[in-house]
């Protein structure tokens, strides 16, 4: 029986599988988690496929690993979380609203992820600040490491010097950090699901326009001199930037797509706006002006896009 039919066979060797990598994430989550960040878009491309009692075995899961194996529990949430992912995508992508497809995990993740800190929180008594700025410090010191091996001791003074203010300001824009970093694992399972099940095409997304409210709420508390005030509209900056960057790269894929560019030119683009800080920031503010320029509309589409 092929396995593009939902037989029998299908589900349970699907279901199997899905298993099976469920077992690598609660066994080895740290070592599992480069491969378990693309579980959603696992999960939404083959959602058909899988067993509809999957869902509730796990769920069952999570209680019963919490009364007779609690020291698994961490291993079980994200797994469970991240097939909540896999299903809310698929649903968003099915009705065709990429926007929710990409926001509505992100915010799961990011409800669980602060849950999480609270609870080590309350366990250690102390607040979320001091759990935050000992992983950052925890992290300053891997990247010491390697500053060792690689800069010049010129470089390396000046890294020292300034590494306690370096450490200051990322735990203060810590929140805003993760936020976006969640966003971007699932706008990338986002695009590989709609890329396979072919339900929506990206590059015509666009955010809504009420967005720039919060462009501007968040640029006007960054002026604000109060440092509570302030550090809340950088976090907020982060997040609102990097939605409109979604949204200049979705312009620059239709620029492309538009004029029948080859896809290894599209790639090495990709690339390069990847891998350059300067293009990330002209790409974004690209997506912030579509918001009154519609650029869309004023690409000439080729006879293969019409």
């Amino acid at each position: 029986m092929p396995l593009t039919q939902r037989g029998p066979k299908t589900l349970l060797i699907t279901t199997g599988v899905f298993l099976f990598i469920g077992v690598l994430i609660i066994a080895a989550t740290a070592q599992a988690l480069p491969f378990a960040l693309f579980v959603p878009a696992l999960y939404a491309v083959f959602f058909d496929r899988v067993h509809p009692w999957f869902k509730f075995i796990l769920a069952a899961v999570i209680p019963v690993t919490f009364i007779l194996a609690p020291g698994f529990i961490e291993g079980v949430v994200l797994y469970a979380s991240l097939i909540a992912c896999g299903f809310l995508i698929r649903r968003f992508l099915t009705s065709r609203n990429a926007g929710m497809a990409v926001f509505a995990p992100s915010c799961l993740m990011f409800f669980l992820f602060v849950l999480s800190v609270w609870i080590m929180s309350m366990q250690e008594g102390v607040s979320f600040q001091t759990i935050v700025s000992r992983w950052v410090g925890e992290v300053m010191k891997q990247v010491a490491l390697v500053y060792n091996q690689i800069l010049s001791p010129g470089d390396l003074a000046e890294f020292r010097v300034s590494r306690s203010a370096m450490e200051t300001r990322i735990a203060q824009l810590f929140w805003g950090i993760i936020a976006s970093s969640v966003m971007s694992v699932m706008w990338l399972n986002v695009l590989v699901a709609a890329q396979v099940t072919k339900t929506v095409r990206l590059r015509h997304w666009k955010g809504p326009d009420w967005m720039v409210g919060f462009f501007i709420i968040a640029g006007f508390f960054i002026l604000v001199n109060y440092d509570a005030i302030r550090i809340l509209g950088l976090n907020l900056m982060i997040v609102v930037s990097q939605i409109y960057f979604f949204q200049g790269l979705a312009i620059v894929a239709a620029f492309l797509t538009g004029y029948n560019w080859s896809k290894v030119v599209r790639w090495v683009i990709y690339i390069l706006i990847l891998s350059q800080i300067y293009i990330m920031i002209a790409v974004t503010a690209l997506g912030l002006f579509d918001t009154w320029f519609n650029f869309r509309n004023r690409i000439r589409s080729s006879e293969g896009e019409r």
